[in-house]
């Protein structure tokens, strides 16, 4: 909480964070009212000594060898594609290839920061990144979860795919620079920022997609993450952005850590145009504390065991059924629920007994349904009768089989239950429906343990 002198300078948002913030910021996510914008800096990968730098600049020091530029020159890959082109060392379609020979490698070998990942996990409803990769999308696709991936090409923009934000709408990651894997898209050179200014500011068929820029006029929280706000290109996107929202919406800026603050003419411009707040906050403390918050708001811890408003026991075939088990449980990821597999029963001594301590202590248990559940190798095998003399939903013993793969439950102690998912004897997989199928048994949990409350 912000200390005395604090209050009384009236500026306790721009000193650091109170709680209040993190829990509206929190609020807002939850409803989808928040909108996330990832700067360059965000999209930070691991480096070999352990420290995390934007992709972007490790894109630009790559092609910047023998330049003998300065270091900072070195790290604006406008000023090291723009070098290259006016030095005629490269075409511009040579620059384009050696952009995307980059991040094809980067796509394969980049760890990418651990925040990233977190942030995926939450609700957002509208994501702007402004790298050229869709790595982001990635943990989208990881978690199976269902998501839009779009991008603008300000060389050939295209008709508005008139996009909808509404609560059954899947989260939408826009790259509003370009796309790496479509190469006429990319804005690299400084000419190419001018060219995309001319766009977005100019004719209307021209411009981003006016079904995204409804987004917002709506008043909603935007947290911008890792920007250089000294950009002047910045100014203008802003501009474009928010021409007709100034006084509705709520930025929050973030750096990556150990990089440095907005100056003082750059604040001055963000908050007096746009209402912008600039927390001493580093990126990464201020998505821990997000967390922390997001998991509390209905009261409840962030720690595994505290937060978990039920517990889950996934039974299924180890070798066969790996890949189901991590969509399911990528799915029941945002529905604070502890999940056991029976990976978790390594070095805890008889199987047996494990599998029986971990079905008196859960309330869910989610079999996973294909033929190779019924290998005789399964130790969970001898327990489905008793799992299903025990199914009682209103006593908060619910056994619901999962049906991963076609085929008939009949002969099956499983197959006298009801509460077999997907509906209509479908299978989750088989017909690329995987996620809607995920999604609607996430859903159907999630609703069930609203009740266990």
């Amino acid at each position: 909480m912000p200390d005395e002198k604090t209050r009384e300078n009236g500026n306790s948002a721009s000193a650091q964070l109170p709680d209040v913030i993190y829990q509206n910021i929190a609020r807002q996510i939850r409803e989808g009212s928040c909108v996330l914008f990832l700067g360059p800096a965000a999209m930070a990968a691991k480096q070999s000594d352990g420290t995390f730098t934007a992709l972007t600049e490790q894109c630009a020091q790559q092609l910047a060898k023998g330049l003998d530029l300065t270091p900072e020159e070195e790290e604006s890959l406008a000023q090291v594609t723009s070098t290259l082109r006016m030095r005629n060392v490269l075409s511009d379609t040579m620059i384009i290839a050696a952009v995307q020979d980059f991040y094809q490698k980067a796509e394969r070998d980049a760890e990418l920061h651990p925040m990233l990942e977190q942030l995926a996990d939450l609700p957002f409803k509208l994501i702007v990144n402004t790298s050229p990769d869709d790595f982001f999308a990635r943990f989208y696709a990881q978690a199976v979860r269902d998501y839009r991936f779009d991008y603008y090409n300000f060389r050939k923009p295209n008709p508005d795919p008139l996009y909808k934000f509404g609560d059954d709408a899947p989260p939408l990651i826009y790259n509003l620079f370009g796309y790496y894997k479509k190469p006429e898209s990319l804005v690299l050179t400084y000419g190419d920022q001018l060219g995309y200014v001319n766009k977005i500011t100019g004719a209307q068929h021209e411009r981003l997609p006016d079904s995204l820029l409804a987004a917002f006029n709506v008043p909603r929280f935007y947290l911008f993450m890792g920007f250089d706000f000294e950009d002047w290109s910045l100014r203008i996107l802003f501009d474009a952005l928010f021409r007709n929202a100034r006084n509705s919406i709520q930025p929050f800026a973030y750096p990556l850590k150990g990089e440095p603050d907005a100056g003082p003419q750059a604040k001055v411009f963000f908050q007096g145009e746009f209402r912008m707040e600039f927390p001493k906050v580093d990126m990464e403390t201020f998505v821990h504390n997000l967390l922390e918050h997001y998991h509390n708001l209905d009261g409840e811890s962030a720690s595994d065991d505290g937060a978990a408003q039920a517990n889950v026991l996934v039974l299924h075939n180890e070798k066969e059924d790996a890949e189901g088990c991590k969509a399911l449980t990528g799915h029941l990821r945002n529905l604070k629920v502890r999940v056991w597999t029976l990976s978790d029963a390594l070095g805890q001594g008889d199987l047996a007994a494990w599998l029986h301590e971990k079905i008196d202590q859960c309330q869910v248990v989610l079999p996973l349904i294909s033929s190779g559940f019924f290998d005789e190798s399964n130790p969970a095998l001898p327990l489905l009768d008793e799992l299903v003399q025990r199914n009682n939903p209103r006593a908060r013993f619910l056994v619901m089989p999962i049906l991963l793969k076609p085929m008939s439950l009949e002969g099956s102690p499983l197959g006298k239950l009801r509460t077999t998912r997907p509906l209509n004897k479908q299978a989750v997989f088989g017909e690329g429906k995987e996620d809607k199928h995920l999604a609607e048994i996430a859903d159907t949990l999630k609703k069930y343990f609203e009740t266990l409350k």
